[in-house]
């Protein structure tokens, strides 16, 4: 079959066509705004599809079709027909729309009406995709009727494929940089000095706190390693840690039982915290550091050691003070050595607590420690006492109590109970419940029969009022045959009922 050549009309209108679309990819492809983006789609819907006027929609947050670019549209029209679209939100594979006539359509006449006093006989919706869903529409308008061939509807496709691509590039891009400048913002306001480091540990980033810290500009510290801040003995090992951390950030938290500190351009050194999070993108890891000075703090707690040091200096001061007078007071001979010994035991008891309670700043202690302190520290077999019970720490006040309560427990077994003979024991055991409460069980067997006593001596009502009122709880005290069983139920704040290591 002979085939036809194409009229030079027909070489024009191809050739005509293609300048038109490597111009609209060229300006696409160099857009820098969705405006930009707008702009070049106009002109080449009015350079290529014989209209002096168009227009381009996109449904906005709340799925509203809004014009946002026009070529000589007036206000009235837009804001009539503004939200007027055929297709809605997010809905897929839609198919262009031509009227040759609103005439012969079936819109309202408000639409006929305002369509036709602006001039507009002829119009094409066609839509714009993004991400697979419809995002907007372009329209073309026409004053006259006007059947659209397929080479028309082709080449307005083909336009509303890259003007849909471009607006969604466009739209990432502003995404990005919103979120870029929000983060920056965000970094800039932080009350700690902020770093960001790239996969090497080269700084990326500094913000104003981070200058006011280190004494160095941001200028002076992007694009240096972070090991600058680090003072000279710490320097050598700190890219390890770095990398380390980098490969496990989740398991192994960078700085972790040691005392960190920064190196300030000055060449003084500051205690510092530092919280990092490590972010994986396309170039590697990229870390953000939260350093802050604690140095006030630091000083705060020194103050605090000194004193709870000098108080505890007192206290010891002042129970060897009472203990001289009990001596004295017991040295007549109507006073039992007995009695001295309880006395001096009693007073050991509490020291121990105040002890254990140094070292946690008088907040809270391991009721397992102070446990075994006592009970341990006794001269008996310790295969002969078991304690046993989750991690539990107790406040101060408990601690004293517990202490002085344990002690005459001990004293008693080692008189009259389990632990007066060669083979009794005794079971120190305790839980924890969700409410949360604490019980503690002593239970003491093999020992000798045990009888209840015909009257109540000092510890019998220390355990019973003091050591009750004082945990805020419940004691109770049962005088078995085959051994004594104490049991103490008490209170506990929620943070104390948690298990730690001990």
């Amino acid at each position: 079959m002979r085939q036809e050549l194409p009229t030079a009309g027909q070489v024009v209108a191809g050739e005509s066509e293609a300048t038109t679309l490597f111009v609209l990819t060229d300006r696409l492809y160099r857009a820098r705004s969705l405006q930009d983006v707008f702009d070049a789609a106009l002109d080449a819907i009015v350079g290529s599809l014989g209209c002096e006027r168009a227009s381009i929609l996109l449904f906005d947050d709340f799925g509203v079709m809004r014009f946002v670019a026009w070529r000589d549209l007036s206000e009235n029209y837009r804001k009539t027909l503004e939200g007027h679209s055929p297709w809605k939100p997010g809905e897929r594979d839609a198919q262009p729309i031509f009227v040759e006539d609103i005439d012969q359509t079936e819109e309202s006449d408000r639409v006929k009406d305002t369509v036709k006093n602006e001039g507009i006989r002829a119009l094409g919706f066609i839509p714009l995709i993004s991400e697979g869903v419809v995002a907007g529409k372009f329209m073309t308008y026409y004053e006259a009727t006007r059947v659209f061939t397929q080479h028309e509807i082709r080449l307005a496709v083909t336009i509303a494929r890259q003007v849909g691509f471009s607006i969604e590039r466009a739209r990432a891009e502003r995404a990005r940089k919103i979120s870029e400048e929000r983060f920056r913002y965000a970094v800039e306001a932080s009350p700690s000095g902020m770093l960001m480091t790239d996969g090497n540990g080269h700084i990326m980033m500094a913000n104003a706190q981070a200058e006011k810290l280190f004494g160095y500009s941001r200028d002076e510290m992007v694009g240096q390693p972070v090991e600058f801040l680090i003072p000279a003995r710490f320097r050598k090992s700190h890219p390890d840690y770095r990398n380390e951390f980098n490969q496990q950030p989740s398991t192994r938290p960078m700085g972790v039982g040691r005392d960190l500190f920064a190196l300030r351009k000055d060449g003084t050194e500051v205690p510092i915290e530092i919280g990092l999070n490590p972010i994986q993108t396309r170039e590697g890891i990229t870390t953000i550091a939260s350093v802050v000075d604690i140095s006030a703090r630091k000083q705060a707690e020194r103050q605090r050691e000194i004193l709870l040091a000098e108080l505890n200096h007192r206290v010891k001061n002042t129970l060897a003070v009472v203990q001289a007078i009990a001596q004295q007071t017991f040295k007549d001979e109507h006073s039992s050595p007995e009695a001295t010994k309880a006395f001096e035991g009693r007073l050991c008891s509490l020291a121990t607590a105040h002890d254990l309670l140094l070292h946690s700043n008088w907040e809270y202690t391991s009721l397992h420690e102070l446990a075994s302190r006592v009970l341990l520290a006794g001269g008996v077999d310790q295969q002969r006492i078991t304690i046993s019970g989750p991690a539990v720490r107790v406040q101060s006040r408990q601690a004293v109590a517990i202490s002085m309560a344990l002690h005459e427990l001990f004293t008693n077994a080692v008189k009259y109970g389990a632990l007066s003979n060669d083979v009794g024991k005794v079971h120190l055991t305790w839980l924890t419940t969700e409410e949360p409460w604490i019980k503690i069980s002593w239970q003491e067997t093999e020992g000798p029969v045990v009888r209840p006593p015909t009257r109540r001596g000092f510890g019998s009502l220390l355990l019973e009022r003091t050591l009750g009122h004082d945990l805020g709880g419940d004691v109770q005290i049962e005088f078995r045959p085959e051994g004594l069983r104490c049991s103490i139920t008490a209170p506990l704040e929620k943070q104390m009922a948690d298990q730690f290591s001990t």
